[in-house]
């Protein structure tokens, strides 16, 4: 088979490459190693991926490192299928950073190149948000931001300056996709208002210059005269396929995406390197009044950039906060009373009580990248036998802990009107992105400005690990940015 372009991944960046490629005329074939699974078949079983060779989750973690629990689906729609719809721009210093604050390094396109592709992502997304001025980001072309609940109300004064968060559930039916029900089950939306890949490719699917080819592995790149000649492939029942096309286009995660060059044998110094997440970590801070958690329309509808930017990231990373709104998580605080004997009416009380006055924040923070943190080939392998994405990926550095420390201790201070007291922290989500590993540069790095390799012409890498830093910000959004800017470059080359 052959095309003019072939995109390797259809989740938010393989689908929105190749929604510009088809627009534009161009015959595109689009290869996921998953299958395809319709939202109303997710709801049924409440399971995301299919059941096959191709989907089965091939990482491990490297034995001088802690495991780690990186967060991924292989089907059609990618992770796009399971997340919670979080989509705030990265900020102008986020692209800045060895610049500004002499840390980190700078991206190769700063913020206002990168703007109108935000626009762009927004409306593809139906972004729902309100503006903000940290970023100069207009809310004319957005859905009406989801209204802020009650905790937003309380926190807000306190932990400014604070905005709607912006989140890709429209508030109004747009495009044929519902609005948000307001039940706050986001990562399996009951109604699909949470935007997925599956919304952009079910149009795509229709349009004759799309050939959708999924439940098929891309084992290699096949090299002649310094080009990309062809993908060898192995399909689910373990044919082995050859798929060819005039131009790649590496659209999976980070983690694959670096695996696939390692496999084609690809050495580039900084290939798989640079490997980075973010971690989200809550904390439970008992107060003197009812906080109004169990209401609202989402998981979060405030953000506080109250620790997000300034000089101290010279020092320690930025963070952002927002308030989860469904509270304090009740399982545990009921076995504890359970155990020691306590129950009836009085038991009631009192964990109603807790929940009420339990504020509970979701706080992000961004470290540096880390030479340390990569990706390599084990010698162990897959059911389809190619090797192991082996992970080495050791515990946060100093710059990360700095920002928690003082996290935590001006959040006491911030909060002393609610007499806020700060227990220990929980780690419930980490290994959601899998960024950095082919980092885009001038010269350094895997791939240029336009997301091109450096050294084979007709080869471009995508998503998230193109990234040269990352932020405390959650990158969705960001890679569908880049995702449109470079389906755009294509059509035009």
């Amino acid at each position: 088979m052959g095309s003019d372009v072939a995109v390797i991944g259809s989740g938010v960046c393989g689908a929105l490459v190749a929604r510009e490629l088809v627009e534009a005329g161009h015959e595109v074939t689009l290869i996921e190693r998953g299958g395809l699974k319709t939202h109303a078949e997710q709801l049924v079983d409440e399971v995301y991926e299919l059941d096959i060779p191709t989907a089965r989750h091939n990482h491990e973690s490297h034995p001088e490192t802690p495991g780690y629990p990186w967060d991924y689906l292989y089907g059609v729609g990618g992770t796009s299928m399971h997340w919670t719809g979080v989509t705030p721009r990265f900020l102008p210093s986020d692209l800045e950073l060895r610049s500004r604050y002499g840390v980190g390094r700078d991206w190769p396109i700063d913020y206002r190149e990168l703007a109108p592709f935000y626009v762009e992502a927004e409306r593809a997304l139906a972004v729902a948000g309100g503006e903000n001025e940290l970023f100069d980001q207009r809310a004319a072309h957005l859905q009406p931001p989801h209204p802020y609940a009650p905790v937003d109300r309380l926190v807000a004064p306190l932990l400014g300056p604070y905005f709607t968060l912006p989140q890709a559930r429209p508030t109004q039916v747009v495009d044929g996709r519902a609005a948000c029900c307001g039940s706050a089950r986001c990562r399996l939306c009951p109604v699909d208002a949470r935007y997925s890949s599956l919304h952009t490719l079910e149009t795509l699917r229709r349009r004759p210059n799309l050939k959708l080819v999924d439940r098929t592995v891309v084992a290699r790149l096949r090299m002649r005269g310094g080009r990309v000649d062809a993908l060898e492939c192995i399909r689910a029942d373990g044919e082995r396929t050859m798929v060819r096309a005039g131009t790649f286009v590496l659209a999976a995660n980070g983690i694959e995406n670096a695996a696939i060059l390692l496999r084609s044998g690809f050495d580039d110094p900084d290939l798989g390197r640079w490997l980075f997440d973010h971690e989200h970590r809550v904390l439970e801070i008992g107060v003197d009044r009812p906080t109004g958690h169990g209401r609202g329309s989402s998981l979060a509808t405030g953000i506080s950039y109250a620790y997000a930017d300034g000089e101290s990231r010279s020092r320690r990373g930025g963070l952002l906060v927002y308030p989860y709104n469904p509270g304090l998580l009740t399982k545990a605080p009921l076995v504890q009373a359970l155990a020691s004997g306590r129950s009836g009416r009085d038991m009631r009380r009192q964990i109603e009580r807790r929940f009420e006055r339990t504020l509970v924040l979701d706080t992000i923070a961004e470290d540096l990248p880390r030479r340390d943190r990569y990706v390599e080939l084990s010698p162990n392998r897959d059911g389809l036998g190619l090797p192991l994405n082996r992970i080495h990926y050791p515990v946060n550095s100093e710059y990360v802990q700095r920002a928690r420390r003082f996290l935590t201790k001006d959040l006491e201070a911030r909060l002393r009107p609610l007499r806020g007291r700060l227990p220990p922290v929980s780690l419930p989500f980490r290994g959601g992105h899998q960024l950095g590993t082919c980092y885009m540069g001038e010269r350094e790095g895997v791939v240029d400005p336009d997301q091109r390799h450096h050294r084979v012409e007709n080869l471009y890498v995508s998503g998230g690990s193109s990234f040269p830093t990352y932020s405390a910000a959650h990158p969705t959004l960001t890679i569908a940015a880049l995702a449109i800017r470079l389906g755009r470059h294509l059509s035009r080359a």
